[in-house]
């Protein structure tokens, strides 16, 4: 099935453009508490410094969808956090235009029904391969994409559409591009093909589970992405622009990737997405005994990807501490809690320590189930903003979001 045939019926079926969190579907708890928000710390220092400089800025959106995108940029609180007077730092009044650009007549038009009365957002139909007349419409100041639609490009055809955007963009913009991460523990059969190969990817997890076997013949190609192979490209393409570029790359979801949880890429599946989902939800506790990640199926890679090994390992690392932290908070075992504290790596004993003093302090907490309620939640954020914390991406996530800011030499 072509990519294009697989998110029309996705969007018929209602797949896109309910705006619905829970344990599963496309826009479950993980992607509104994780995957968002990781996409709006790293866009947030560019647009602010944009904003600086600029009272309204034209955004095109890059595969929009129905337009989550600006959904996601119009809801950036700003960093400051002693700041009440502004809830979002961009808002509608600071949008001159938005215009989202998708390959899906469906999406299209979702898009159109959703901001219906919004004179300055528009919406075409358009491929990215191979039409770029959208760019000659007017200097832009952000190019946005978001949950890996510019991977559905070969390399060549996102080298051509980066270097339209480098000819005709502002004197200075922002490009936002959302990947595919090469080096996912979700796909170990790919990190050893050639850099310009596409593979087959299937939105499977789209399923419920008893389908999703079923499912995995709804492949469609894309490529995947190191830090490295962007880097290299926006360089080669600043310049030939004569321009200055300063990447910023970040690894998303390494270990709660969709395929983490079906496994089809890796013959590993766990349940750590679904379990962080439930942490995430108030209403349940999550299983502790589900979320031990187990990346040893990786360990072929010791040797001819050291970088991207102890990048997953010393995550992996991190997040197998907190939950053996957490699990002896809960059944009350004491030795094994100092034990864990006194070898903990030190960026990870004061994301610990709040653990303990939250379970110390419960009663203080008006809540029917403090687990759920105010432990769960907690622990989720813990594991993500140790994602967070990592250095600059190596393409080890589900998705590898690189933030370009270009100015003029």
């Amino acid at each position: 099935m072509e990519k294009t045939e697989f998110f029309e019926t996705a969007v018929q079926q209602g797949f896109y453009g309910i705006d619905k969190g829970g344990l599963t579907g496309k826009k479950d708890n993980v992607r509104k508490y994780w995957e968002d928000i990781s996409i709006k710390t790293a866009i947030r220092r560019p647009i602010l410094n944009l904003l600086n400089h600029k009272e309204k800025l034209r955004i095109v959106d890059l595969g929009c969808g129905s337009g989550e995108g600006y959904e996601l940029l119009t809801h950036i609180p700003p960093a400051n956090k002693t700041t009440i007077q502004r809830d979002f730092m961009l808002t509608d009044a600071n949008i001159k235009s938005y215009l989202g650009i998708d390959i899906s007549p469906s999406m299209v038009k979702q898009g159109r029904d959703n901001f219906s009365g919004k004179d300055n957002i528009q919406f075409i139909e358009c491929n990215l391969a191979t039409d770029h007349g959208f760019l000659n419409m007017g200097p832009i100041d952000i190019y946005f994409s978001s949950y890996s639609s510019p991977s559905h490009l070969t390399y060549s055809e996102l080298k051509n559409l980066i270097e339209h955007i480098f000819e005709t963009g502002s004197d200075e913009f922002v490009l936002a591009l959302d990947l595919f991460g090469k080096f996912s523990p979700e796909w170990p059969l790919y990190w050893n093909h050639e850099d310009t190969d596409v593979l087959p990817y299937n939105m499977s997890w789209l399923y419920p589970t008893d389908q999703q076997e079923g499912a995995i013949s709804e492949n469609y190609s894309v490529r995947f992405w190191s830090a490295a192979e962007i880097r290299d490209l926006i360089m080669e393409v600043a310049l030939k622009n004569n321009r200055q570029a300063t990447v910023k790359c970040i690894d998303r979801s390494i270990l709660v990737g969709r395929h983490m949880a079906t496994g089809f890429y890796n013959k590993h599946p766990q349940k750590l997405r679904f379990e962080v989902n439930k942490f995430f939800d108030r209403d349940y506790r999550g299983a502790v005994e589900h979320l031990h990640a187990d990346i040893s199926f990786l360990d072929f890679f010791k040797e001819s990807h050291p970088l991207e090994y102890q990048r997953i390992s010393y995550y992996n690392k991190l997040w197998n501490t907190t939950i053996s932290f957490l699990d002896a908070l809960m059944n009350k075992k004491k030795i094994p809690l100092a034990k864990i504290l006194e070898i903990a790596p030190d960026e990870l004993k004061e994301e610990l320590h709040m653990l303990q003093w939250l379970e110390g302090n419960s009663s203080r907490f008006p809540v029917v189930d403090f687990w759920a309620s105010i432990m769960g939640p907690q622990v989720a954020c813990v594991l993500r903003n140790l994602e967070f914390g990592l250095p600059d991406g190596l393409g080890c996530g589900h998705g590898l979001f690189c933030t370009i800011e270009v100015n003029k030499k």
